[in-house]
């Protein structure tokens, strides 16, 4: 008996959760942190992370743009401090396969349904210059300078935490802006603006959350986040994209 009660409280929590808070668009609340982790190996922003999260139902790729010593654009978490062309003779961490720009567009290319997602790079005339997908880029930008020039440009750009913890007015601003995107960590922007970001999703304004990369409670964050906070998140920058694939591959089962 407790076991089927237990099973009863599960099924109304998730079905509540399900109607009140996401639909069963499960792509659209997952982007692929760093390109998504790969044997267990974080920040590669690597082909085979790219291939491994699309193959799991991903569609929203981040990957941090950074530049070489020589000012092209390649896909690190922190500048290489090498050329471009030293950097793509250097396999990452070893054995995945490095990407510089012409790299990101051909995954892109042949992949017509994902979108990137931007971090570490401010600067969108760059990316609407060299980006061949100019209508599947969301772009985080750190100054509201930068904020300004996408929207004339015609890119979507993801508010970062830093321009929303530190203007008293935000509400505001992102609505004048038309702000379809932002992001907040959860170890240091959510904590005590949990009911900002309540409202600001009331407003269809996303905020996807990031610093997910160590467990709560004994449970990857992304699980953690999906059960208990997605009052208040819209989807998350997953690592780990287990979540995702066990979501699309339920939805499959019982179309």
């Amino acid at each position: 008996m407790a076991l089927i009660v237990a099973l009863v409280v599960l099924l109304y929590r998730f079905a509540f959760l399900s109607d009140k808070y996401i639909s069963n668009n499960y792509p659209n609340y997952f982007i692929a942190h760093a390109g998504g982790a790969i044997d267990g190996i974080k920040y590669t922003n690597c082909l085979e992370a790219l291939n491994l999260s699309y193959s799991k139902g991903c569609k929203l790729f981040e990957l941090d743009l950074t530049l070489t010593t020589d000012g092209k654009i390649v896909a690190q978490h922190d500048p290489p401090g090498i050329t471009e062309a030293e950097f793509m003779s250097k396999p990452i961490a070893g054995k995945y396969t490095p990407m510089n720009m012409n790299a990101i567009n051909l995954w892109f290319q042949n992949h017509p349904d994902a979108i990137l997602v931007t971090d570490k790079t401010n600067d969108p005339v760059r990316i609407y210059n060299e980006f061949l997908f100019r209508d599947r880029v969301i772009m985080e930008l750190f100054t509201w300078e930068a904020v300004d020039k996408a929207i004339e440009l015609g890119i979507k750009p993801m508010v970062s935490e830093n321009l929303i913890l530190w203007d008293p007015h935000i509400e505001q601003t992102l609505e004048n802006k038309n702000i379809e995107y932002i992001c907040m960590s959860r170890v240091y922007g959510i904590p005590g603006n949990e009911n900002l970001l309540r409202r600001l999703k009331k407003k269809e304004i996303k905020n996807y959350v990031f610093h997910l990369e160590q467990d709560v409670n004994g449970k990857p964050a992304e699980q953690y986040v999906w059960n208990n906070e997605m009052d208040f998140c819209y989807g998350m920058y997953a690592n780990d994209l287990d979540l995702l694939d066990s979501l699309v591959t339920a939805k499959s089962k019982y179309k």
